[in-house]
């Protein structure tokens, strides 16, 4: 028979048979392996080209039924261009994955099931700082890795439900008081990355893809196992070029890349870590346990004023690096920022110092901290050019800390200070 005579309705009904069979299923039952290469895309979905196209031939010549696997060569020199001339997408991975498509980015899949709703609507995401026992958790530290920039596939019941690009990098703050009872057991200090989303108007499933995904799995702190169900514990992953690049092309038409090229504006950081204290001053103010005496003094606190800045200055008299005494030209800035601080740090006069604008501005980035002897440390990614025109020096002792002061800093070298991943 001619190739001619399989038409586009018989590939759509093979497909049809795909669907309804499984993969796995269809493949077995005419004896065809997996595709490597060459896949007919359709609806946002991948299928074997080879064995959609010979089993085609059954709905087409039904006397003749299906063309077993010996019976045709797939690839270029048969199969591609025939389904390519009947309208058909056909995606040579090879190729895809040769592109330089990703390149300057990181991809990230976050397993949300617990608490999609709330972060895809939100806009952000949020981890605690550790497990339950004080341990380091892999994929809660992969938080403080997000870049301005980077992309994030949402991954729940089941399916990629939503893609989203992160705008600033990761901001302590304590658990939402939206999640209620998701995440009970999770400790409540915690990282929120800001990230803008949009939900997919067609979710991928994602098990109908493993074939080509499951290859592309990192070998280590993988956010799904082979078969494509999620793995317990898994909360952030970083996701390979390889298999960014696939999801890519499965996403087809629903990967907006003007929308993932937009720029992150320099005021991010910014606007994000006002909102996010914005939104925990709502919540003081809404609680029902503490009088509006008290509730004035943490809101006050939050630009160092009222009675936390009174208790700061009884010990702290100057700027620790610029010596600067006037208390009019120096920010009372917390240790421990003040959105992931308990009511008690909050006040708490050991958790501050006394900072000219700029060294507040360093302290607060993380791009410096401090020994327990007063010792300046300096973090990855400042500018050196502007270090040393403020005459800013690692190493340069700042004095001696009170023994109060000392967890807050510990918590800020731990937390805060911009170290190499």
């Amino acid at each position: 028979m001619s190739i001619l005579d399989i038409d586009r309705a018989a590939v759509l009904q093979a497909i049809d048979e795909f669907d309804a069979d499984g993969r796995g299923e269809f493949l077995k039952k005419y004896g065809y392996g997996e595709a490597k290469r060459y896949f007919l895309r359709q609806d946002g979905n991948l299928y074997d080209s080879k064995a959609i196209f010979g089993v085609a031939r059954g709905y087409a010549r039904p006397d003749l039924g299906a063309m077993k696997y010996e019976e045709h060569s797939g690839g270029l020199g048969y199969v591609v261009p025939h389904l390519t001339g009947l309208g058909f997408e056909i995606l040579d991975l090879e190729a895809l994955a040769a592109e330089p498509k990703i390149k300057g980015r990181s991809f990230w899949w976050v397993n949300n099931k617990q608490t999609y709703k709330h972060e895809v609507d939100g806009g952000y995401l949020w981890s605690p700082l550790t497990r339950s026992d004080g341990g380091r958790h892999e994929f809660y530290e992969n938080m403080k890795r997000v870049r301005p920039g980077d992309v994030v596939f949402s991954f729940a019941n089941a399916k990629l439900r939503a893609v989203g690009v992160c705008v600033a990098p990761a901001i302590l703050m304590p658990k939402p008081t939206e999640f209620g009872a998701a995440g009970s057991a999770w400790l409540n200090e915690g990282w929120r990355v800001p990230v803008s989303f949009s939900k997919l108007d067609q979710p991928l499933r994602v098990k109908d893809h493993m074939g080509v995904l499951a290859p592309t799995l990192p070998e280590k702190y993988s956010p799904i196992q082979a078969n494509g169900d999620g793995n317990q514990g898994a909360y952030l992953a970083v996701v390979p070029a390889e298999m960014a690049e696939i999801l890519i092309r499965l996403l087809g038409g629903q990967w907006d890349v003007a929308t993932l090229n937009a720029p992150v504006s320099p005021q991010a950081v910014d606007i994000a870590i006002d909102q996010t204290e914005a939104e925990v001053e709502k919540a003081i103010s809404n609680r029902t346990d503490i009088g509006e005496t008290k509730k004035l003094r943490l809101v006050q606190s939050r630009r160092g004023q009222g009675i936390y800045r009174s208790n700061l200055v009884q010990f702290e008299k100057a700027c620790r690096v610029t010596g600067v005494t006037n208390l009019q030209h120096l920010r009372a800035s917390h240790i421990k920022p003040w959105a992931a601080s308990t009511d008690f740090e909050k006040l708490d006069g050991n958790n501050g110092l006394l900072l000219s604008p700029h060294i507040d501005h360093l302290f607060d980035r993380g791009y410096l901290s401090f020994t327990d002897d007063g010792a300046i440390l300096l973090g990855i990614g400042c500018d050196e050019e502007t270090l040393a025109k403020w005459q800013i020096e690692e190493g340069t002792v700042c004095g001696p800390f009170r023994a109060e002061q000392l967890p807050y800093l510990s918590y800020h070298r731990k937390f805060i200070l911009k170290k190499a991943a």
